[in-house]
């Protein structure tokens, strides 16, 4: 145990940070019926990483800025027109395409795969940096804004009557799960930061009664799986980010079968 903390030790809080922020937003994602969101903001974020890329700028920052905006985009459009998955879906595979040519044309094989898996075992202190800050700011939204949030999901009319300023927590809320989502894609990559949004959620309120204790037992679940997945990954010499994922598919199924 002693030598995998030593070899995993960044990756290890990496994964935790990483689980804990995902999935305390996932939470409200559930309640919203946001299942796509994360999964259009992370391919959003790949093409303007792929941007940055091009124009020689931070493909992390160009990814942040272009993903705040767009979040707040989707908002608007799908408050006033379309539905949530709707408008998503009107991103979602003209933005992987962008990227994809993007890294293509730039002959940047290397950060395409990045930016598409993620690696948890190469994060920086700049990496840990950042992920600390998001997951601090994630918590200290969670306590301020849970229930405002929670009861403008299930009833928004009396919501907006209680609370005048919910719009405005609703966009901060559209800025820190975008925040949330290019953080996580440089630990698990696109393809997989939806998953740490959606599945440890989905299980914590499939499994309980009070949504209140979601917010705790989902970033439980989720951090339970980063370390089952890296203890697996020095086993069996496969992709850490897709073990967590499978461990937590399994935790799902799991309380699925035993709520049945």
């Amino acid at each position: 145990m002693m030598s995998f903390l030593e070899l995993y030790q960044r990756s290890l809080l990496a994964g935790i940070l990483t689980a804990i922020s995902t999935a305390i937003m996932g939470v409200y994602v559930v309640f919203r019926r946001m299942a796509f969101f994360g999964d259009a903001i992370a391919h959003v974020g790949f093409a303007a990483a792929a941007i940055g890329v091009i124009l020689g700028f931070s493909s992390f920052f160009s990814a942040l800025i272009l993903c705040v905006l767009v979040s707040l985009l989707l908002g608007r459009i799908s408050r006033r027109s379309l539905g949530e998955d709707a408008a998503i879906g009107v991103l979602f595979s003209l933005t992987m395409a962008v990227g994809i040519v993007l890294f293509s044309v730039a002959k940047k094989q290397r950060s395409l795969t990045s930016q598409l898996f993620g690696d948890v075992l190469t994060v920086t202190n700049s990496d840990l940096l950042y992920l600390l800050m998001i997951t601090g700011i994630v918590v200290f939204f969670n306590i301020f804004f849970k229930d405002a949030l929670v009861h403008f999901t299930f009833d928004e009319d009396f919501t907006r009557l209680m609370r005048p300023k919910i719009d405005l927590v609703y966009q901060l809320f559209l800025v820190i799960l975008a925040i949330s989502v290019v953080v996580g894609v440089r630990t698990v990559g696109v393809i997989l930061v939806s998953a740490f949004l959606i599945i440890p959620a989905s299980t914590a309120t499939i499994s309980l009664k009070d949504y209140r204790w979601a917010f705790i037992f989902a970033p439980l679940l989720s951090s339970i799986s980063v370390v089952l997945g890296l203890l697996l990954s020095l086993g069996i010499d496969a992709p850490p980010g897709a073990l967590m994922v499978l461990v937590q598919g399994a935790m799902f199924f799991a309380a699925l079968f035993l709520r049945r």
